[in-house]
């Protein structure tokens, strides 16, 4: 009877609990005077009964663990004084979520610790400016962004060896069209194609939607950029991209090439193009996007926009309204779906502005077509994994041992030259006698951001 006692007393979290089960056990053997193998048996049926409720807190723990990385990074800042008391209040609503963990109120407890983060992120908003103002440096390429970073797979620096996975039927937006000039790569995206022309469509919006420069849609179809195009005009477009890397699971973002990759499984999910921060470095803030790696902390449908500090003093330079706080709407420059991510400051989100897409026009967030944002949005749980790179020279071959080179423009200054990018990505992938170096050399010259054949023709091929 007493042990029952004992069971009734302690709950299943404190049970389960790695610090608490020994002394529960001490407990039970000292009131029952059993030996402990024994007393093990005889409770070892009730433990797995309990189990699930382990899982949930389980689910309550990796929302406790990312509240508890955001309060300790604004623990590592010291903010201003009229900031004193919101950063009180963060601290205090972490206090009340564990509170309710420990009473087992996991759903009311994981509320809040979604409250934590959110306010977190709101107060990180207002505080970057501050870092970026005084004295803030430009962010900087790590190892890992470098093409020529010799821990990569020697098969494609850093693109995944031919059987990976990699879906090549992974659809592209608007992908309808029947496929022209194909090639067959594992390694690659999308595809070349004939597109109609709809009414209102521009360049610039054509190449919003599909993710091409529009400059190479018109040097590609030889048309004046000047002149409108009109409804039912076909044009020439070309979405093939070079898969940067392989994940294992999560989201791959390459900035110059302005692409958001979704893979599941090791293999490619989905492809969009999206728009990332502008290059200029302002007084009142870095806008540039980060590199690194990040998870998905919160999903957010219909969000409220508050806008950071950096933002409302550019409104006030401009000589605009300056606006604190953007509900749900259609003016709403989130749009309908955002996403959370660990780095300070940045959304994933959808946008009132699409025509900005594959720009680098936002003040570092990652903006996503709206119709796209709605497909990946259900497909991105939080705690999903990503990375951010900084590759602007891609290299790949085809399945009948082609070379393809992709060249971007390096829009941040990451580079001194990117002919010794490609340099190096060519010797480190033993292709300097497979490749013809004009062509390469005309690459880089175009910045064309679409893989191109640089095989090397006739006796000079090496096999």
């Amino acid at each position: 009877m007493l042990i029952r006692i004992r069971f009734a007393i302690l709950k299943p979290s404190e049970i389960l609990s790695s610090k608490k089960f020994g002394f529960f056990f001490s407990k039970i053997q000292r009131s029952a005077s059993l030996p402990y193998w024994p007393h093990c048996f005889i409770f070892l049926p009730l433990l797995f009964c309990l189990m699930p409720s382990s899982n949930c807190s389980a689910e309550t723990q990796r929302y406790r663990s990312d509240a508890r990385y955001a309060t300790d990074r604004l623990r590592e800042t010291s903010p201003p004084a009229k900031l004193i008391e919101e950063y009180g209040n963060i601290l205090a609503t972490f206090d009340d979520a564990d509170e309710l963990s420990l009473q087992d109120k996991t759903v009311e407890a994981e509320k809040l610790y979604q409250l934590v983060l959110f306010k977190s992120f709101i107060l990180n908003e207002k505080l970057h400016p501050l870092d970026t103002s005084s004295g803030g440096k430009p962010p900087v390429a790590s190892p890992s962004d470098d093409p020529g970073d010799t821990d990569r797979k020697k098969s494609s620096g850093g693109i995944p060896p031919a059987d990976t996975g990699s879906r090549k039927d992974t659809p592209w937006p608007e992908d309808v069209e029947e496929e022209i000039n194909p090639i067959s790569s594992s390694l690659m995206v999308g595809k070349e194609f004939i597109y109609t022309v709809k009414k209102r469509d521009s360049l610039r919006l054509i190449g919003a939607k599909l993710g091409v420069g529009w400059r190479t849609i018109a040097r590609e179809n030889d048309l004046d950029s000047k002149k409108p195009l009109s409804p039912g005009q076909e044009l020439v477009i070309n979405t093939r991209r070079i898969i940067p890397k392989t994940l294992q699971e999560g989201i791959l973002i390459n900035i110059p090439d302005r692409t958001l990759y979704l893979f599941k499984d090791k293999k490619l999910e989905m492809a969009v193009p999206v728009a990332l921060g502008m290059p200029t470095y302002q007084d009142h803030g870095d806008w540039r996007t980060p590199t690194g790696h990040f998870r998905i902390l919160l999903k957010m449908k219909n969000p409220t926009w508050h806008v950071p500090t950096s933002i409302q003093t550019e409104m006030k330079q401009n000589k605009g309204k300056v606006v604190t706080v953007v509900p749900p709407g259609n003016d709403n420059p989130l749009g309908k779906y955002a996403l959370m991510t660990s780095l300070s400051g940045i959304l994933i989100h959808s946008t009132i502005h699409p025509e900005s897409i594959y720009n680098f026009t936002s003040h570092g967030c990652i903006r996503v077509n709206p119709k796209n944002m709605e497909e990946i949005f259900p497909e991105i749980p939080i705690h999903t994994n990503g990375e951010i790179v900084y590759q602007p020279v891609k290299l790949a071959f085809s399945d009948d041992g082609r070379v393809f080179i992709e060249v971007h423009g390096d829009i941040y200054k990451r580079f001194k030259k990117l002919e010794e990018v490609a340099k190096q990505l060519i010797i480190k992938n033993n292709a300097e006698q497979m490749v013809d170096w004009d062509k390469v050399r005309t690459l880089l010259r175009m910045k064309s951001g679409i893989p191109e054949d640089v095989t090397v023709e006739g006796p000079d091929r090496e096999n």
